[in-house]
């Protein structure tokens, strides 16, 4: 189980403005805004990354927020949430883990993915604050069965990630002898490219935003919540004393949000152990993608996260529309995706799994069209427009899209609540932000 660190709460009080982030973003534990009785209160359905990322963001904006899940993160030998067993490494979309946005969404999905790294840096460069939430940078390499330049979809990423100036960005093949990779593995590598990103350690870091958001003064309540949230729209917001309500509900949006464009990927990672000792310890995440296909897709061959200073996570495997969660290490698809990391690293054939937790496995919220951040364009049993905003089908980008996609739903409540709610914070065509002094908008 990975070391839980603590909230960085007990930091003196010189030291908190070492903990804003952002303008709209602080990792104290106090809001930004204080809100006031009359202040808009949001109700979030949904405990994961998506959740308790929005959640940060709408306390430091001054909205009271209450957050309903059917369960929580756990650190137990039992199942753990799908934001806990993810990867968790930032990847610029378009990424290998699953069906990737292209086209017209792909554009969107970027900027929130800048937007999140950004934030992550920010963390990272408070050493302390990096450590609370299980957050380093390290260098992520990328390997392809293919010339970059003769894939249109990955030349354009290439010359997306060079016009971003992502840091210790190299391309080239001199990266299979830095990091002593077997070419001949998958059919042949034959083009390279790494750069900086942030790798997390989700066990901590859902640990992290849970107490930090009780902290600024979320309420959490356990709870499940069936059928289509419009149909109880109404009785939600009472019982709940909520002006609007999120849905952050993952791969559940199916039932939650009536969306039939949701599905489980099923994903699995092994958990080997990596101190040196059976192998040379990897520092560097690493993946082997295939070229891509007609539908404008590739994939992810093989997949190596350093979770932790201790653990490696080897992975991974997409099964499509599996609600079941019975794989183990010894099945023949995890032998399988073990055989395809051992091709690429072969010192990876004496990797010892962990005892204690050997196998993650969760369902990724799909949804074909790509993510959905947006406001519900249905009415109520009442005849009234929803005030629901969706987030959702993140995929296996939750953490890369994270603090994007929830600045993003704050401006979607923001617009929904007109911006009078008191002590809101808001943005002006300058960039500046400001506090509201309005009264609750009457909705």
């Amino acid at each position: 189980m990975s070391e839980r660190r603590s909230l960085p709460t007990a930091f003196p009080e010189q030291e908190i403005d070492a903990l804003r982030i952002s303008n709209d973003l602080s990792a104290g534990p106090k809001p930004i805004v204080t809100p006031s009785d009359e202040s808009s209160r949001v109700l979030i359905i949904g405990g994961g990354v998506a959740g308790l990322t929005t959640a940060w963001f709408l306390l430091d904006s001054g909205y009271h927020v209450t957050i309903v899940s059917k369960e929580w993160a756990s650190y137990g030998e039992g199942p753990r949430l799908t934001s806990q067993v993810a990867g968790a490494l930032w990847e610029l979309p378009p990424g290998g883990c699953g069906p990737q946005a292209i086209g017209e969404k792909l554009p969107m999905v970027q900027k929130w993915a800048l937007e999140s790294l950004e934030v992550y840096r920010a963390i990272a460069a408070n050493q302390t604050l990096g450590e609370a939430y299980g957050l380093k940078m390290r260098k992520f390499t990328a390997f392809h069965t293919n010339l970059l330049h003769e894939d249109a979809i990955k030349a354009d990423k290439i010359q997306f990630i060079k016009g971003t100036r992502l840091e210790g960005f190299s391309q080239g093949t001199h990266l299979f002898d830095k990091y002593g990779v077997n070419t001949n593995c998958h059919g042949g590598l034959v083009d390279a490219y790494e750069h900086d990103a942030p790798v997390i350690d989700s066990d901590v870091a859902m640990s992290f935003l849970m107490r930090l958001v009780q902290s600024k003064g979320a309420r959490l309540e356990t709870d499940t919540i069936h059928g289509d949230i419009l149909n109880q729209e109404d009785s939600l917001l009472h019982l709940y004393k909520a002006d609007a309500i999120v849905n952050a509900t993952g791969v559940w949006a199916r039932e939650a949000a009536a969306d039939e464009n949701v599905y489980p990927l099923r994903g699995g990672m092994l958990r080997v152990i990596n101190d040196g000792t059976d192998f040379p310890k990897v520092e560097n995440a690493m993946v082997v993608s295939t070229e891509t296909r007609h539908n404008g897709r590739f994939h992810d061959m093989a997949v190596l996260v350093p979770r932790n200073d201790n653990i490696l996570l080897l992975g991974s495997i997409l099964n499509q529309k599996s609600w079941s969660l019975d794989l183990s290490p010894t099945c023949e698809t995890i032998k399988d995706m073990r055989e395809r990391c051992e091709a690429l690293l072969p010192a990876l054939k004496n990797a010892r799994l962990d005892p204690k937790y050997p196998l993650s496995q969760g369902r990724r919220p799909m949804r074909e069209g790509s993510v959905r951040v947006e406001r519900d364009q249905r009415k109520t049993c009442q005849g009234q427009w929803s005030r629901t905003i969706h987030s959702y089908g993140h995929a296996a980008a939750g953490w890369s899209l994270a603090f994007g996609s929830a600045r993003q739903v704050v401006r979607l409540l923001d617009d929904l609540l007109d911006k009078k709610g008191p002590g809101l914070v808001y943005r002006n065509k300058q960039g500046v932000y400001g506090q509201k002094h309005g009264t609750k908008a009457k909705l």
